[in-house]
């Protein structure tokens, strides 16, 4: 897949901006309790989940942050983790990543009825929205795997990993 440069940053954003549509996810990512589909939890504004200075900011576009993160919670990060340039210094190749990092105290959860694991959960619904057979007209990523990663004594995280991607602006 060829890509201009320019393009790079309003692909990320696009997806940022569709992963946060879904109810789901977003009480996946917020709802630190051991069911986060409880409905006498507090509405969550989704628009805020991609605003960065927002208590809802869950979904970021980078790979890594400095300052350590301390409380308990969930969040996603979406990024190019790396790519070739051609003759002609345009994108030849590139991997898109979107890291799933959960506090460990936070895996284990349930949905009212049965237990669920909350970053398999989440890896479902971002494949759901983002994935090559979403139902989103615009946003087509073809996942060729999922790696676990150990972050931290307090986190592990699920990487999701595209070669392939068509995103229409």
């Amino acid at each position: 897949m060829v890509m201009k440069l320019e393009t790079m940053s309003k692909n990320i954003v696009n997806i940022m901006k569709e992963l946060s549509k879904n109810e789901g996810l977003a009480r996946l990512l917020v709802n630190e309790t051991s069911n986060p589909f409880d409905s006498n939890l507090p509405a969550i504004d989704k628009s805020k989940l991609i605003v960065p200075s927002s208590e809802y900011a869950r979904i970021f576009p980078y790979p890594f942050d400095p300052e350590a993160q301390v409380d308990d919670s969930a969040f996603i990060r979406v990024y190019y983790n790396n790519g070739d340039f051609d003759s002609s210094e345009i994108i030849a190749e590139s991997q898109l990543n979107i890291d799933i990092i959960v506090a460990k105290s936070l895996w284990l959860i349930n949905d009212g009825q049965r237990p669920l694991i909350r970053p398999y959960e989440i890896m479902g619904r971002v494949i759901d929205m983002v994935g090559k057979r979403s139902l989103n007209s615009t946003i087509r990523l073809e996942f060729e795997g999922y790696q676990h990663l150990a972050v931290n004594g307090k986190f592990d995280a699920i990487r999701l990993y595209s070669n392939y991607f068509s995103v229409e602006t």
